[in-house]
């Protein structure tokens, strides 16, 4: 596979995850227990995607930054998995921790899959109202 065909599946992957994570984020967060849902439909939508990238065979020149870049996005999925635990256990404080260290890492992904020639994975992920997430759930 070319780095030109990479990009292209790469970022058809990233479309459909995207949209998904759009889907996911477009019920409003009332509660712990649609907080915690959430939070982990958007933890099985990034690891679908996680794995249909992991399947791609990269070409030598592109190989070191495409690994980089999804080992920055496994620490995404570390974090979602810490959101989804944090809502089950109405952790507020906790889930909010986990949404902000997603959200300070953004850049660095970002830059990772510009670095690999990707166009749709190299933009940010935004909630469909354009607004930050939200915490479902309060400190107990």
């Amino acid at each position: 596979m070319s780095a030109d065909e990479l990009v292209a599946k790469g970022d058809q992957i990233c479309t459909e995850e995207r949209d998904r994570f759009d889907e996911i984020q477009s019920v409003p967060l009332t509660s712990a227990s649609v907080g915690a849902k959430q939070a982990e439909e958007l933890l099985a939508a990034a690891e679908s995607a996680q794995d249909d990238l992991r399947d791609i065979e990269p070409p030598e020149e592109i190989r070191d930054s495409y690994d980089s870049y999804l080992d920055a996005r496994d620490e995404v999925s570390d974090l979602l998995e810490r959101g989804r635990e944090a809502a089950e256990d109405k952790d507020g404080a906790a889930f909010s921790k986990a949404q902000k260290e997603a959200a300070a890492g953004a850049g660095k992904r970002e830059k990772l899959a510009r670095e690999v020639g990707f166009k749709v994975c190299s933009q940010g992920a935004a909630r469909p109202d354009g607004r930050p997430a939200q915490s479902p759930v309060r400190d107990r």
